[in-house]
């Protein structure tokens, strides 16, 4: 009975408190009850209820500036081995996935046609040093033979000059006669036998007389006409060669003098053509010389056909030029392999892995070697791989991208070419900077905009100067500070001095 009686004077002072506002407010004629009791009258923002808003406290963090790119991984070293000469495929050693190393052989061709090459270019080889063999004895056989001609002329030229002289000189003393000195001794030579001959006659007769008297014997008087018969005979000879010097030389002699001149000068004309023979062995020497060097050019043209063969025949072993893994198998043996389709494997070096990112033009002067890069592959979700800038190409793509090649440390071979990527290169890092959700600027023209803080329950604008921006998190340089309370949604319900409540429960949220 208690309970009731207290539930009935509340309805009662409630009836009472609406009639006593309901006469007030008809005195006033709808005017202000606070008005007539001489209180202040409440208007604008004190008048609204709170605005429910999203509120973040400002917090110092770090915040990178960076440059999003795509692309995919590719090797420095993904190499095609293939055949250099067409011919069937003997044996492949090597699958996919197997690691090979630097010049293993991997692959080899049938060598049957490469040696028959080999075998024919040796044989060439062989007949050219035989021609070179014979160019050289060739050479000194006409070097012999030019010498041998060269003093054989040179001899017969002095010897028929000489005779030519010898013959000039006879023939001038046959037709000059006998000199004076040769008259006056065949007149003496007269004179002595004419006295020889007149003292033997005298002692002929002396001794015919002593015969005639028994004085001498018969061959005594022999003797004696046998010594006046010869002086009478050497007279007789004096007289006839005084005659003849006396006379000079006759018709034909001297003819026979001119005829052996002109045959001493046929002689001499004929030894002088013979030197033209040298000339000729010289020709023949020149012509030797020459046939050596072209027998040289054929055994260097051997010699090099020969290589060539050789190295054909060491080229049908197919070695890995890389230390690597076969990533594909695209000949089996016994097929036949040609220049047009000479791949047999494909070797890549997944050591050397790098990333070679796509960069818009508009970034493209944001980029340096140096700058480390973060790389995601897609083919490992939640793998992420530390890589830096190696190389900007400088010419743009007809996408108008350029490429930024990141050299990445493959950790584990994890990592194949080909795989597709996203990265960030980070452009610059910032330590306890100022951050704020982008969704908290408003009219953002360029680097500056404008927040709402909250102070004390009320909306107060804020002009801020913005720096990096990444993702939805964006750096305030000037205009905030740590601890600031930011409003990060429903700003558009709200004006500046609105009294504002968080709709989050339990205060606002920390950046």
């Amino acid at each position: 009975m208690q309970r009731d009686d207290k539930r009935f004077l509340k309805v009662l002072a409630a009836v009472s408190l609406g009639a006593v506002i309901t006469g007030s407010g008809g005195c006033n004629r709808g005017g202000d009850p606070a008005a007539s009791k001489g209180e202040p009258k409440l208007t604008g923002a004190s008048a609204k209820p709170a605005t429910l808003v999203g509120i973040t406290t400002v917090a110092a963090t770090t915040i990178e500036d960076v440059i999003l790119v795509t692309g995919a991984l590719n090797t420095k070293s993904d190499v095609m081995v293939g055949v250099k000469s067409s011919g069937r495929l003997l044996s492949v050693f090597a699958r996919e996935g197997d690691v090979v190393h630097t010049g293993q052989i991997v692959a080899k061709q049938d060598p049957a046609d490469m040696q028959a090459q080999l075998d024919s270019q040796r044989a060439n080889l062989a007949a050219n040093l035989s021609r070179l063999e014979q160019s050289k004895v060739a050479l000194r056989n006409s070097q012999v033979t030019l010498k041998w001609t060269d003093e054989q002329t040179t001899s017969a030229v002095r010897q028929s000059a000489a005779a030519l002289e010898v013959a000039k000189q006879q023939s001038n003393l046959v037709q000059a006669g006998a000199r004076p000195q040769e008259k006056q001794q065949a007149e003496e030579n007269v004179l002595a036998a004419k006295a020889d001959r007149d003292k033997a006659r005298s002692d002929l007769k002396r001794y015919q007389n002593l015969y005639r008297q028994n004085a001498i014997s018969a061959q005594q008087l022999d003797q004696t006409q046998s010594i006046a018969d010869s002086a009478e005979a050497r007279y007789n000879s004096a007289l006839q060669a005084s005659s003849l010097v006396k006379e000079g030389a006759r018709v034909e002699d001297v003819r026979r003098s001119l005829a052996a001149v002109e045959q001493a000068n046929q002689a001499l004309a004929s030894a002088q053509s013979n030197r033209e023979q040298v000339n000729m062995r010289r020709s023949d020497v020149e012509n030797a010389r020459a046939g050596i060097m072209t027998a040289q050019a054929a055994v260097l043209q051997a010699q090099a056909g020969v290589r060539l063969a050789e190295q054909a025949l060491r080229d049908l072993d197919l070695r890995s030029p890389i230390d690597g893994i076969v990533q594909a198998r695209l000949a089996e043996p016994g097929s036949q392999v040609s220049n047009a389709k000479p791949d047999v494997l494909r070797i890549v070096d997944v050591r050397s892995i790098y990333f070679d990112a796509l960069v818009p033009e508009t970034q493209y002067s944001q980029l340096s070697v140096g700058q480390p890069v973060q790389v995601e592959v897609y083919a490992m979700q939640g793998r992420k791989f530390n890589g830096a800038v190696a190389q900007v190409f400088p010419v743009a793509s007809s996408a108008r991208s350029f490429t930024a090649r990141v050299v990445l440390k493959n950790e584990g071979n994890l990592l194949r070419p080909q795989m597709f990527a996203s990265g960030k290169v980070v452009l610059n890092t910032r330590k306890n900077a100022v951050v704020v959700s982008r969704d908290a600027i408003m009219e953002k023209t360029g680097s500056k905009g404008r927040v709402y803080v909250v102070k004390n329950g009320v909306a107060e604008e804020r002009k801020v100067t913005l720096g990096i921006q990444n993702g939805d998190k964006i750096e305030v340089v000037e205009g905030l500070q740590t601890g600031d309370k930011v409003i990060t949604s429903g700003q558009g319900q709200i004006q500046k001095g609105d009294k504002v409540e968080d709709s989050h429960d339990g205060g606002g949220s920390t950046l």
